[in-house]
């Protein structure tokens, strides 16, 4: 009889309940990990999770833990793994499918699960504002002023980050981004000493430290929001707070409330009409489409971005504002394309923040009206200089 630790998108050793109460209550743990077929996900996205794994291997090993990956149908994978004597420990996710996979466990295996991918003590807190928007829950959020607190390690973890294993960065990135939970506990040190505290002011920009770059070890759980969320405060307590610092926690909020609003509204937010009533019908046209995910709309600024994220599996949060209500208000495209081309590239790919977003911008997700981003008045704004443009698109194509 053992202990089996089933891994997600949780993969680290910190603030991981699954792994501390298995330890506690097992003489035997294993951690298993069942890796999903490359189904046309980006190279970036596929090498960051195995550095993450490699990562987390070499955590486990110092708690005496071997970490078994598996490849095939998660469900049927993990029946050839456990035996009837053993207990499944595991996390809450956030997604249709990844409930549908609980379920079946649950009446498979005899299991215990947990919740550390939100910040909150209960995953009701704001089921009544998610009928409405962000900011009543962000309100009652603020009134209620709980968050669950980390829960350290299971042992003396000596956190090592692994050597890059890409072969090499493309020179143009905005952050060479390395998988696995060191790396993140070592950016979210890095950027809390000093970058966070002019956040606001910097977070449109498109360089290295004008935004947390949090979001990728967040996606795969290598690293928590609730360490995220207690080490922000502890720079608040030791350093002061100001608007940049209350910034971060505002988009930690958003994070909090898009997983809700998932786990609230289930197969909801991947209709065509999202979460509003009736049923819309979009355009598909395919070279319009083809042209927009290649960068090459004729849109420089829209076209500088889309071509960061194919050769980097990374693009700024007002990056994917803008390409995203091209697609949908300038093309009239299908938004669920983008959020599936978004799903395949993104190194930070998180299911509800993902959809979330682009529901938002199509206009049928919990906000009242539709924003709509004009790309040449976004980059007179953000990239007058035209930068941004000139790293990522050659000389011939910049001119409009």
């Amino acid at each position: 009889m053992a202990g089996v630790v089933w891994y997600r998108k949780d993969l680290r050793v910190d603030d991981h309940e699954a792994l501390t109460r298995a330890c506690e209550e097992e003489k035997i743990v294993r951690a298993v990990f069942v890796r999903q077929t490359a189904d046309g996900r980006g190279k970036q996205q596929m090498t960051f999770e195995e550095e993450t794994l490699q990562s987390l291997n070499e955590h486990l090993v110092q708690l005496g833990i071997e970490l078994t990956i598996l490849q095939g149908e998660t469900v049927e994978q993990l029946t050839s793994f456990i035996q009837p004597e053993d207990v499944v420990y595991f996390h809450r996710m956030t997604g249709e499918y990844e409930a549908r996979q609980e379920q079946e466990v649950q009446k498979r295996f005899n299991t215990r699960m947990y919740e550390t991918q939100t910040l909150h003590l209960r995953d009701d807190i704001g089921s009544d504002e998610l009928k409405r928007v962000f900011t009543a829950f962000r309100k009652r959020v603020e009134q209620d002023g709980r968050f669950a607190e980390p829960i350290e390690a299971p042992g003396n973890i000596q956190y090592i980050e692994l050597p890059q294993t890409r072969g090499g960065y493309d020179p143009r990135t905005a952050f060479p981004f390395i998988g696995g939970e060191a790396a993140g506990r070592n950016r979210l040190a890095a950027y809390l000493e000093q970058p966070i505290f002019t956040y606001k002011e910097t977070r449109n920009g498109f360089n290295v430290d004008d935004s947390s770059k949090l979001s990728a070890w967040l996606a795969n759980g290598s690293l928590s929001p609730r360490r995220v969320m207690a080490e922000l405060q502890r720079t608040e307590q030791e350093h002061g707070a100001n608007e940049s610092t209350y910034w971060l926690y505002f988009e930690l909020l958003w994070r909090d409330f898009f997983h809700l609003t998932m786990r609230e509204t289930g197969h909801r937010l991947f209709r065509s009409n999202g979460l509003k009533d009736g049923r819309l019908t979009w355009k598909t046209d395919q070279a319009a489409i083809d042209s927009w995910m290649a960068g090459e709309t004729g849109e420089p600024f829209v076209d500088a971005f889309m071509r960061e994220i194919k050769d980097t599996g990374w693009m700024s949060n007002r990056g994917r504002q803008i390409t995203a209500s091209y697609l949908i208000h300038d093309l009239k495209q299908d938004w669920r394309i983008g959020a599936r081309y978004f799903e395949q590239q993104l190194i930070d790919y998180d299911v509800a923040s993902n959809y979330g977003n682009w529901a938002y911008i199509a206009g049928v997700g919990n906000a009242t009206r539709t924003p709509r981003f004009n790309p040449e008045f976004q980059q007179q704004k953000y990239d007058p200089n035209r930068a941004f443009i000139r790293r990522w698109m050659s000389s011939e194509t910049t001119e409009k």
